[in-house]
């Protein structure tokens, strides 16, 4: 056990042997699977389970025809299996039931979209005379940022049902048959700067000259693949890396604290780079983030007058169901009237 050629029992082994250990004989098994879940299986089928089982656990996890009228004897190894079983078949119930019973769509995004999300839930809560919710918000681990993770923890829960809209990334090919998506906005990548920079953009040639390092976003995100993709296809005169990158992180807050306090106090500092939707609740105004930046603004981030864009989706199951068409067109409502989150130049 634990090699991965190995093939691990699934939901169905698990319930299979279940049900050979409550009833104590192959033939039992078989009727019980039949009468309790409308599974029909034969007892050679039942044999081939339970060996299954047995080359897995790499010992026996029963003996057959020794207890008392004949029924399997659980070895302590089966016993223990036994326990798993029940665990496996315990998680995947409480999955079932819960998209069984909710009736409410899941929405999936990353925290930095709580500006569109917390919108999107007011405003269809607002729509509902009794108070009812209409969706759930599901926010990943900051972590998940990048596409690679993303992928993984969103847009493969949309093929199985587990989710049914996110926001992010387009999918990639593999996903463009199971999956319909569309532009929310267009997110700018952006600098935060003192106050008193000059000028109201910041070319890639001046930024990656700054006579201080830069806090940027890991590699794996959208936003550095399109910095470090431009600054090789433009010809920028790169110093290189590692004298130009401070520090890569996806929780930017309190590297803006720090950057900021350091604007405030007018001592040399270093850029921070993030898309405009990341931004967004940084600026002077907003809500909860923004309390402190005064002495600081954010500029877009352009080669030769051109601004560098990330498309921001909304994903759902392709064909889209007809009850999320809806949500959909109110998310797009709601980025359309953010002008923070895309814009010109």
């Amino acid at each position: 056990m634990g090699q991965v050629r190995d093939r691990a029992p699934d939901e169905w082994d698990c319930v299979v042997f279940m049900a050979v250990a409550e009833t104590g004989t192959r033939q039992k098994a078989v009727r019980l699977l039949a009468d309790r879940y409308d599974e029909h299986i034969t007892v050679e089928g039942v044999r081939v389970i339970l060996n299954k089982i047995n080359k897995w656990l790499h010992r026996p996890a029963l003996e057959e025809g020794v207890g008392p009228r004949g029924k399997v004897r659980l070895t302590p190894r089966g016993l223990r299996f036994l326990r798993f079983c029940e665990r496996v078949r315990g998680i995947y119930l409480d999955e079932r039931r819960y998209f069984a019973e909710s009736h409410v769509p899941t929405l999936v995004c990353l925290p930095h979209h709580a500006t569109i999300v917390k919108r999107l839930y007011v405003d269809t809560l607002e729509q509902e005379p009794i108070g009812e919710e209409k969706i759930h918000i599901l926010e990943l681990q900051q972590s998940d940022r990048g596409n690679e993770s993303f992928f993984d923890q969103a847009l493969w829960p949309l093929t199985t049902g587990a989710y049914h809209l996110a926001i992010g990334p387009a999918p990639p090919e593999e996903f463009r048959d199971e999956l319909q998506s569309d532009v929310l906005y267009d997110a700018r990548l952006e600098v935060f700067v003192p106050a008193d920079f000059p000028g109201d953009a910041m070319s890639l040639d001046e930024f990656v000259r700054w006579p201080r390092m830069s806090h940027l976003p890991p590699k794996d995100s959208g936003a550095r693949i399109l910095l470090e993709n431009a600054i090789a296809t433009y010809g920028v005169d790169d110093p290189g890396e590692h004298r130009r990158v401070a520090s890569e992180t996806y929780e930017i807050g309190s590297v803006i604290e720090c950057v900021s306090l350091l604007h405030e106090r007018g001592l040399p500092t270093p850029l921070v780079l993030a898309p405009s939707d990341v931004a967004l609740v940084y600026k002077p105004g907003m809500r909860f983030g923004g309390a402190g930046v005064e002495h600081s603004r954010w500029v877009p981030l352009h080669h030769q007058g051109a601004p560098f864009r990330l498309d921001v989706h909304v994903t759902t199951a392709n064909p889209r169901p007809r009850y999320l068409r809806p949500l959909v067109a109110l998310l797009q409502k709601i980025c359309g009237d953010e002008p923070g989150l895309s814009g010109p130049l």
